[in-house]
């Protein structure tokens, strides 16, 4: 069945799905006022990451059920601070922030909320002597790309999503998970990879070389998947953390976008006897 409520990927029954596959175990609580909270338990241990997401947090039973659940650990999705400390949470770090592109509107709107510097190097690289194109992931086709993420990690220390997951996300050959690649003179010299979950679309993996970056081809990139995204009907996508101080330049390019900079609600710990 399709959701319509725009969920973060780690809500979504999808990703719960890729999870199970891979030999996790995700359960699902009933939160009144929310979407159903996507849980997972090691060892014991059981964590939600990115919700509830609301409907109404305002409901007496949201906090009752949330303190039945069982539920350890919350990295909230947002707005959820008075029901969870009823709950008998208590936060134990401070709120991240991501940024998400809204593809509600036209592409004309999507041009306008731009910054200029952005909208400026997005209009250079439409005349950049790059190809772009548009594949289903398979890892038989796009192994090389997993290999230059896992070198880009070492060399900028940085911890993404684990490979395993898109692996493991969706049936082989589906839409579910694209790779839009710049060739310039046939050789790939960017890429990007985008994951489908409902209504909404995030962006998983991106690689660039220096010809990438010298031809602005995420920029490139970023844009035609959009494109490609609302002609869906895709109504979000989701840009990930937006980190100022370890990631500036990657922040800044998501800032860029236009995309809206939205604060989450940081992570709760459970306290037995609240």
């Amino acid at each position: 069945m399709e959701i319509s409520t725009p969920l973060p990927l780690q809500q979504h029954p999808a990703f719960a799905k890729a999870l199970r596959r891979m030999g996790s175990e995700v359960s699902c609580v009933d939160v009144a006022g929310a979407a159903p909270v996507q849980v997972i338990t090691r060892f014991g241990f059981k964590l939600a990451s990115r919700g509830p997401v609301w409907d109404d947090a305002s409901d007496a039973r949201s906090a009752a059920d949330l303190r039945a659940s069982g539920v350890h650990v919350i990295n909230s999705e947002g707005q959820d601070q008075s029901v969870l400390r009823k709950a008998g949470f208590r936060r134990i770090k401070t709120p991240s922030y991501v940024a998400e592109l809204s593809l509600t509107g036209t592409s004309q709107d999507r041009v306008a909320a731009m910054k200029q510097k952005w909208r400026n190097t997005w209009r250079r690289a439409q005349n950049a002597p790059i190809t772009i194109r548009k594949e289903v992931y398979a890892l038989e086709k796009h192994h090389w790309l997993l290999m230059e993420d896992v070198k880009q990690q070492k060399r900028k220390g940085f911890r993404s999503l684990p490979h395993a997951i898109l692996e493991a996300y969706g049936p082989v050959k589906t839409p579910d998970r694209l790779v839009f690649t710049a060739y310039h003179a046939a050789v790939p010299i960017a890429a990007m990879v985008f994951v489908t979950h409902g209504c909404v679309a995030t962006y998983y993996l991106g690689w660039s070389n220096e010809g990438g970056r010298q031809h602005a081809a995420h920029h490139a990139l970023l844009g035609r998947a959009a494109a490609h995204f609302a002609k869906r009907g895709i109504v979000r996508l989701d840009l990930g953390a937006v980190d100022t101080v370890n990631a500036s330049g990657l922040a800044r390019f998501k800032i860029g976008t236009g995309a809206h900079i939205r604060p989450l609600g940081g992570s709760w710990l459970r306290v037995p006897g609240l």
